[in-house]
């Protein structure tokens, strides 16, 4: 290996670990602002303090994280995307009696759990409920833009079908092509403007709302509450991840908006991260996320898989 090769595996790395940790530092810092209002700047959280309505200790993240580590743990394990396997891996985590779990997310899992396939259980639900958008599935689909991270074209084909074991509607289809689009591009070090832009290509096929969210993003006077809401999520990680300089900047503005602060966390700290990498977090932060060792194995696993393709 060259120094050039080495230095650029030493940044990816870098890169890769900061994305997965900061989706659970994202996840941690927000889940105690979860259902509140919006922060004034003077009384801005920026420590991790855990509480909240989960009563979670400092550092300790929720089921965005622990939905994202099925993905995760799947791709190590089966060595390929099998949406079939991330389906059973989801609902032996329902099994596991977690303190909190989405409405929809609940639904669609126990109709697999009862035997129907997850193509069938995710369309039903939807059907039933065809308006029904949310940031379910956005907030644990990251991990496929690391596995494929040296082919966005197959992250761009394959993140809606990850969206759709638990979320169809086409809204979080696109908004999760969006989001690992992005990342895998910031992973091999392009610059947000060039990763952002990438991303809003490849969403051509998607609804006019959701396009007009990532030009509005742009905006620095964006004024958005992130709610349950995948466009509203979206929005709101992209607007801090844009006009923010670093990795806690990101985080604070993200968090302090209140509402659904624990997926706008995820989302934007896994953003960020894959910018600014490991290195970028805040130590303070990185001392107290909870299983920060594991975490960073999984990263470091990921990363040597994503490189064993041609």
């Amino acid at each position: 290996m060259s120094d050039a090769d080495g230095m650029f595996q030493d940044g990816l790395r870098d890169r890769f670990r900061g994305s997965l940790v900061g989706l659970a530092i994202g996840d941690a810092l927000g889940a105690p602002l979860e259902f509140q209002p919006a922060r004034d700047p003077a009384e801005f959280v920026t420590e991790m303090i855990g509480g909240g309505w989960l009563k979670l200790l400092p550092g300790e993240w929720t089921d965005d994280t622990q939905m994202t580590l099925c993905v995760v743990e799947s791709l190590l394990a089966r060595r390929v995307f099998d949406p079939d396997d991330i389906a059973a891996r989801f609902v032996a985590w329902m099994g596991s009696n977690p303190p909190d779990i989405g409405l929809h997310t609940g639904r669609v899992l126990a109709r697999i759990e009862s035997g129907v396939p997850w193509e069938t259980a995710s369309r039903e639900a939807q059907e039933t409920d065809p308006d029904h958008a949310s940031n379910g599935s956005l907030m644990r689909c990251s991990p496929l833009a690391l596995f494929f991270y040296r082919h966005p074209e197959f992250v761009a084909e394959l993140s809606p079908v990850l969206s759709r074991i638990t979320h169809a509607h086409p809204d979080c289809e696109w908004a999760c092509v969006f989001l690992n689009v992005a990342i895998a591009l910031l992973l091999v070090g392009r610059t947000k403007e060039e990763a952002v832009q990438a991303a809003f290509e490849a969403c051509s096929g998607a609804s006019d709302a959701l396009r007009e969210r990532i030009a509005i993003a742009l905006d620095p006077e964006c004024d958005v509450s992130p709610s349950g809401w995948v466009l509203d999520t979206l929005q709101v990680a992209l607007w801090a991840f844009v006009h923010t300089a670093s990795f806690e900047g990101a985080l604070v503005t993200a968090v302090n908006r209140g509402a659904d602060a624990d997926t706008v966390g995820a989302v934007t700290g896994t953003l960020a991260g894959a910018c600014y990498g490991i290195s970028g977090i805040p130590e303070r932060w990185l001392a107290v996320v909870r299983d920060r060792d594991m975490l960073l194995d999984f990263a470091d696993r990921l990363l040597e898989l994503a490189n064993s393709f041609s």
